[in-house]
């Protein structure tokens, strides 16, 4: 998937699904989300999952940091390409490199905890130059928007503590590209 691809399928429902269990797959499946965010898991129980995934459209984004069974490493990002993975999403500025050299989206987070996680996170970011940058907590975006739209290019995604409705659209009108979340509700 190129970027450009992933853009697209995030417009067609503003939010990720956030999925943190294997029971939570089939909902997803299901659900209106067309992006995936596998945020825990094995990475031995994604290839059926990346299968259904894609027979139905949705894009898959792996949370390489957080699946067991997988190096953190080039070798691993290699491996879940060749699983079909269409994105990942890392916190290491290292692991953006290796997920853009096999030609993957690349997601990286940055945790906003306070004004000098911030400043530190911009600097990482900048450097890194992921295709996309995943703010936590999401519910903050509209606070932190006017200042991260001035220093990063984006587009941004919000993740975290997201639970209605009217935060996601008040995180949107703010400028993020996609929320993510684990409020099933949310997944239409």
């Amino acid at each position: 998937m190129q970027k450009r691809e992933f853009l697209h399928l995030s417009q067609q429902h503003p939010v990720a699904a956030a999925i943190k269990s294997q029971e939570e797959f089939a909902k997803a499946l299901s659900s209106k989300a067309a992006l995936l965010f596998i945020l825990k898991g094995n990475a031995f129980h994604l290839s059926s999952f990346i299968t259904q995934a894609h027979e139905q459209n949705k894009g898959v984004v792996v949370h390489i940091d957080l699946i067991s069974g997988i190096g953190k490493d080039r070798a691993g990002i290699h491996y879940l390409h060749n699983l079909g993975v269409d994105a990942i999403i890392t916190s290491r500025s290292q692991l953006v490199a290796a997920g853009r050299a096999e030609k993957l989206v690349t997601i990286q987070r940055l945790l906003l905890l306070d004004d000098l996680a911030l400043e530190t996170g911009v600097r990482t970011v900048a450097r890194s130059q992921p295709d996309i940058i995943e703010v936590l907590p999401g519910v903050i975006f509209p606070e932190v928007a006017p200042r991260l739209l001035s220093l990063l290019q984006g587009p941004f995604i919000a993740g975290g503590f997201i639970r209605t409705s009217a935060e996601v659209e008040h995180i949107k009108a703010s400028g993020a590209l996609l929320c993510s979340s684990s409020t099933q509700e949310l997944w239409g």
